[in-house]
């Protein structure tokens, strides 16, 4: 197998998925934001917020990257991701792969949420496998956007079960809350405890997999890289957030490379079984209605038969016939008064039951044919017309 790692990152929109990828690939080049300041700026995915100064509360919106093809900018906030897309990275000899979605609970509604789900599992089945599944969530957030909800629940039904101990949480923004996951972390509870009860699959939560990280440093970052001075004490600030998700990002990886890989295939075929169910489904239920129908039917006729008194007597009898062959020719007639129908093996044959000329020596005559003009010439014939 493959010694590449593979993140997959999901998240609601506007979460900080675009800031997470932009941050780490800083944090790679430069250990502190003091190098940051004078290092190369990296931007991975075009982004675009709005800076208020603290003192003045006026306001500047700050554009960092080029706008790619898959990227949407927003007016506030960051970039929405139309498109699944990976960004690589070399870490001691070894590749990692951040692969970014799109935003689950897209304001453009369900239909694209569900798009979005079919694109990211379309996505993950081009790996072999994936090491962590990063859910990144915002501290602090007293309920879950019931589309967020929803798609979170779909994506972690997608998985396949061994994928639970792949899952990571992150929070973005932890400044905020002295890296506490704040009120977020009873609303995720509850939601994962809503998950067991219907997916009866024990998703952990606790300190091992969950991590704090802050961006804002980040986006000072890009600020001073847009030429905007900032005031001495806010700097020191950005220095402590800079240092601290270093850490927890080792803290992140180091516990990622730990966990059992987990083979995509798992979750592919978990799919494809779904996905054939679903078809299925349709079919099947069809064919339910029409056997029910059919059996509903058949009871009603049942009923009607009972009902009828006179059915008996309308019903004709059947016979087993055994074919004989005759001593001699045998002529008989259609007419009603010397035949009568009766049943066998189900079908209506005519009984001859009247012989018109038990020995009839007339020659020339083909068998079995009704209505053969030489049977004129027979003396029964002759004789009931004459």
């Amino acid at each position: 197998m493959s010694k590449d790692i593979n993140i997959l990152l999901l998240g609601q929109t506007g979460v900080g998925k675009t800031t997470f990828i932009n941050s780490f690939a800083n944090y790679l080049e430069h250990h502190s934001l003091e190098d940051a300041v004078t290092g190369e700026f990296q931007v991975l995915i075009p982004a675009t917020f709005v800076y208020m100064d603290s003192l003045t509360f006026d306001e500047r919106e700050i554009n960092i990257g080029v706008p790619h093809d898959t990227e949407q900018t927003k007016a506030v906030g960051e970039s929405c991701t139309k498109e699944c897309r990976s960004f690589v990275f070399r870490i001691n000899n070894r590749t990692l792969r951040l692969i970014d979605t799109p935003g689950l609970g897209d304001t453009q509604g369900l239909m694209r949420d569900e798009k979005n789900l079919a694109d990211i599992l379309a996505c993950i089945s081009q790996y072999e496998h994936l090491n962590g599944i990063c859910i990144l969530l915002k501290p602090n957030e007293d309920r879950l956007h019931i589309l967020y909800r929803y798609c979170l629940k779909e994506i972690l039904r997608h998985l396949h079960v061994d994928a639970k101990e792949n899952i990571m949480f992150v929070f973005t923004n932890a400044r905020a809350t002295s890296y506490q996951p704040g009120r977020s972390a009873p609303v995720l509870r509850e939601l994962l405890k809503n998950i067991q009860g219907d997916a009866q699959v024990a998703i952990p939560f606790s300190k091992e997999n969950t991590f704090l990280l802050d961006n804002e440093a980040f986006r000072f970052l890009a600020i001073y890289k847009n030429g905007i001075e900032v005031r001495s004490e806010e700097k020191a600030d950005y220095s402590r957030s800079w240092s601290y998700t270093i850490k927890e990002f080792q803290r992140l990886i180091e516990r990622i490379i730990k966990c059992e890989k987990h083979r995509t295939s798992n979750t592919i075929s978990l799919n494809e079984a779904q996905q054939l169910i679903r078809k299925l489904s349709r079919p099947i239920g069809e064919i339910s209605t029409l056997i029910q129908k059919n059996i509903e039917l058949i009871e009603r006729h049942k009923r009607n038969t009972q009902s009828n008194n006179n059915v008996k007597q309308e019903v004709l009898e059947q016979f087993d016939i055994e074919l004989i062959e005759l001593s001699y020719p045998r002529t008989v007639c259609t007419n009603s008064k010397c035949t009568k129908v009766i049943v066998v093996n189900g079908c209506e044959q005519i009984d001859y039951a009247t012989h018109c000329h038990t020995k009839c020596y007339l020659t020339g005559v083909d068998e079995d044919l009704i209505g053969d003009e030489k049977l004129k010439s027979c003396a029964a014939i002759n004789k009931s017309s004459g």
